[in-house]
């Protein structure tokens, strides 16, 4: 896969009677491309990663970014301030394993009605944790998480009533998980339980800690943004995608 052009539109998915919309990037070439769902953060929509879908559409992928916040606050688009981390740790809470679980399977349909070749998710922060999740339900390639977090803990409701790492054993496709290790909402010691249950599940996968990395480290804008782990963890998620 090489730099191309892409195409960006907002389209609507139907999910049991509702409507959602979600962030469609694809590339401009008429093709068969692998498609990807991009799971947000705790930010909703915001630009960065609508940029990030647009990155890896350059890449030769059909991408979805569904707007997990949809029944809630729709298209929610939150400042990174601390209200807006409060509003957005308010919205993430309204989120329960079953409904979204009907969102990625309706996002995964829509991507195989454009013929997608294989189908993943990538998923950062709040969205990493939503990505890991579905692994472990739906037949997914490849997922990719970013730093995400509550996987070992029920202190939100997407990880209740038992811990989503608990669920591991349902995973069938490569994993590859990315964190920071100055995090301290993901410490070591959570890095090395999921380490273990993806070995004792005989999961392929990779777990990559950079150890100067604070939380978010991959988007550009924030004062935790750090370009020389970013580019690194880019590379390593197109080779996935281009297994």
């Amino acid at each position: 896969m090489s730099d191309i052009g892409i195409v960006t539109e907002w389209i609507n998915i139907e999910v049991d009677g509702a409507v959602m919309a979600a962030f469609l990037a694809r590339p401009e070439a008429p093709g068969d491309y692998p498609g990807v769902v991009v799971g947000h953060e705790i930010y909703g929509l915001h630009d960065s990663v609508l940029a990030a879908a647009e990155r890896l559409a350059a890449f030769g992928v059909t991408v979805l970014v569904p707007d997990l916040f949809y029944p809630t606050e729709p298209r929610a688009h939150l400042d990174w301030t601390p209200e807006g981390r409060e509003r957005g740790l308010e919205l993430l809470r309204t989120l329960d394993r079953p409904g979204v679980l009907a969102d990625i399977s309706a996002c995964l349909e829509e991507l195989k009605r454009r013929n997608a070749t294989s189908v993943g998710m990538v998923g950062f922060s709040a969205g990493g944790h939503v990505a890991y999740y579905a692994a472990t339900q739906l037949p997914l390639n490849v997922v990719a998480a970013f730093y995400p977090g509550w996987l070992t803990n029920t202190e939100i409701p997407l990880s209740t009533p038992e811990p989503t790492i608990e669920s591991t054993a349902g995973i069938t496709g490569r994993v590859l998980l990315f964190f920071g290790g100055l995090d301290p909402l993901i410490d070591a010691e959570a890095r090395e339980e999921l380490e273990k249950a993806l070995s004792d599940n005989n999961i392929d996968h990779e777990l990559i800690v950079y150890e100067d990395a604070p939380h978010g480290f991959v988007y550009p804008g924030r004062d935790w943004y750090r370009p020389e782990y970013a580019e690194d963890a880019w590379t390593r998620l197109v080779n996935l995608l281009r297994a």
